[in-house]
């Protein structure tokens, strides 16, 4: 999926019908909303995914992690270069798959520090709102502030999240590791809980669920009864039949 002008418009007419869906680290939403997408026709954004792709590729440009402005200044070049191909749930550099590198430790740790600098925030802005609106349909879009900041105008907005012991466990299963691995979960559950204090308590864009968002905790849901859930939430506004 390219970005295409016609869809530039933010209010306009075409423009794409809009679920944004926030939530904590852990709560599932990549997977929801690339699965919910494919049963509907929509389009999956993930948004994670730019910061994750914008601080790997200034760290191999050499650029320090706390230099704000010389990240921000590269976002502009970064941006004409990245595209989201929605069938392959990849984020492509030109014709490079960026998608493996970006599922690293070294892709979550710059996408952590590049993530809470104002002026990246605000560079990335038009990247995020042109591959949303560039959706010939629909778009499903996730990340910490889609319904608070990049899309307060969204036709639906879900507020997803689930218990931290929950979260851990759904972080474990994706290692493909035992429950039982001694310390590990409660790595894992400590990890979690940092990254929400800090998303939480953030200066710019902090996480937060949006006034007019539902709520939707899927502590005891499995992936199927989620996946309904959200449908169900966009057949009630009228966005799928």
């Amino acid at each position: 999926m390219h970005v295409t002008p016609e869809f530039h418009r933010v209010g306009s007419l075409e423009r794409p019908k809009i679920v944004a869906v926030d939530g904590p680290a852990g709560s599932g939403k990549s997977s929801l909303c690339f699965r919910v997408c494919q049963k509907v026709g929509w389009t999956y954004i993930n948004t994670g995914a730019l910061y994750r792709a914008v601080g790997l590729l200034v760290v191999r440009e050499g650029v320090d992690l706390d230099d704000e402005k010389s990240i921000a200044a590269a976002v502009p070049t970064i941006s004409r270069q990245l595209s989201w191909r929605d069938g392959e749930r990849a984020l492509f550099l030109n014709d490079t798959n960026l998608t493996p590198a970006l599922e690293t430790e070294e892709a979550g740790y710059a996408a952590s520090k590049v993530a809470k600098l104002p002026l990246v925030r605000h560079a990335l802005l038009p990247l995020q709102r042109n591959l949303t609106l560039s959706a010939p349909k629909g778009a499903l879009v996730d990340g910490r502030d889609i319904g608070t900041v990049v899309f307060p105008d969204a036709d639906l907005k879900i507020f997803l999240t689930a218990s931290l012991d929950e979260r851990a466990m759904r972080r474990l299963r994706q290692l493909g590791s035992d429950a039982e691995q001694p310390g590990l979960f409660e790595e894992i559950k400590a990890g979690l809980a940092k990254r929400d204090g800090r998303d939480a308590g953030r200066d710019v864009a902090p996480l937060r669920q949006a006034e007019d968002a539902v709520a939707l905790d899927t502590s005891t849901m499995d992936i199927d009864e989620s996946i309904a859930a959200i449908i169900d939430l966009m057949r009630r506004k009228g966005l799928v039949p």
